[in-house]
């Protein structure tokens, strides 16, 4: 029923719309001013991209220096400790030939291969410096 009411309106409810939406967009395009652009602007806006550009990759390849530089110690880090391995270990196998050869055993059986005999009566010496 709502419908039939605005039926005769109909055709002036759209002409009116048109005209709104066409003023509207006048309104909208007299809001944003006309992009003129000038020969030095366009180099002034060129140079500075040109300017950024360059500062931008600067920073990438001083990052990838320093990265680099860090990875390399890295390595020297590593092989430090690969020799500092090595050397603990050489360390090690001579404190355990030297305690070997330490051994009792080891010093009594050296001694009679140089004809050392092992004394059968020992004989201790007090400070008091007579003898047991």
């Amino acid at each position: 029923m709502a419908i039939a009411l605005f039926a005769p309106i109909a055709p002036t409810i759209a002409r009116s719309r048109a005209a709104v939406i066409k003023g509207s967009t006048r309104v909208v395009l007299r809001l944003v001013p006309e992009l003129r652009v000038e020969a030095g602007e366009e180099i002034q806006i060129r140079a500075f991209m040109t300017v950024l550009a360059g500062i931008f990759m600067a920073s990438l390849i001083a990052l990838l220096v320093i990265n680099t530089s860090l990875n390399q110690d890295a390595f020297v880090l590593q092989r430090l400790k690969h020799q500092m391995n090595t050397v603990n270990d050489q360390r090690d196998a001579i404190l355990r030939a030297a305690a070997i050869k330490s051994s009792p055993v080891s010093l009594s059986a050296s001694a009679k291969k140089l004809g050392m005999v092992a004394n059968a009566t020992p004989a201790f010496i007090e400070l008091s410096g007579t003898q047991k």
